[in-house]
């Protein structure tokens, strides 16, 4: 819990940098910031996007595309050999996502809904908030559809995380996934198919696991295992 400072100071550098954007920035911005050894960074861009990413340490590696208009995304790397990918293929999604430690990995996935001419109008807004601090922690994440909103925090060593979001089709209203696993080992996935569906797990301990599966409209599901070797699994729907 130390290095949470570490993420505030860092968020808040990511927030003043956009905030200070100069006029004309909605035509597409990519800026990369490296300090140490072979560091590599890829972007992507179509029109009216924006992008920023930091690597402070060696052998950091972040990679964005960013399909489609207006996306906003923000990626710190603090440490060594951490690895972020990131697809954004909608219109107007948003993400930020921080690593802190060594060999993290994190892939995000943002897009429009897979149903042509689905309720929610392809607009995407989708948005996600991720933390990674410690070593070899995994993120897998995909958000598809409109409004979906994921927020991951993963402190210590070694925890994984698989995240799927997708909206019915003809539907209106996004899903919300929030993870947070603070300890060595834990692992946990999640599918939400549906509408305006809800799932918070917390883990705090080590060798935790978690299965949540939810579908249908307007499912909220709520765990939370503190100590070592639990196990969970939730089905709605």
């Amino acid at each position: 819990m130390k290095k949470l400072p570490t993420l505030i100071i860092i968020a808040l550098a990511l927030a003043f940098v956009f905030a200070a954007s100069p006029p004309g920035a909605a035509e597409g911005v990519g800026t990369v910031t490296q300090v140490g050894t072979d560091n590599a960074a890829y972007i992507y861009q179509e029109v009216l996007s924006e992008v920023i990413v930091m690597q402070l340490g060696n052998e950091n590696t972040a990679s964005l595309d960013q399909v489609g208009a207006e996306h906003i995304a923000g990626v710190g790397q603090v440490g060594d050999k951490n690895e972020m990918e990131i697809q954004q293929l909608g219109q107007r999604d948003l993400l930020f996502s921080i690593q802190y430690g060594s060999y993290n990995y994190g892939s995000i996935t943002q897009m429009h809904s897979s149903t042509p001419g689905s309720a929610g109008g392809n607009v995407s807004n989708n948005e996600a908030f991720t933390y990674q601090s410690g070593l070899y922690n995994i993120l897998n994440l995909m958000q598809i559809g409109d409004d979906n909103i994921a927020s991951v925090y993963q402190i210590d060593d070694g925890n994984e995380t698989f995240i799927i979001q997708e909206q019915s089709a003809l539907a209106m209203g996004g899903n919300a996934t929030f993870v947070v696993q603070i300890g060595i080992g834990n692992w946990s996935a999640s599918q939400q198919l549906g509408v305006n569906l809800i799932s918070r797990l917390l883990q705090m301990g080590d060798g935790n696991s978690a299965v949540v599966n939810q579908n249908g409209l307007d499912n909220d599901s709520s765990v939370t295992q503190n100590g070592n070797q639990n196990s969970a699994i939730v089905n709605q729907g």
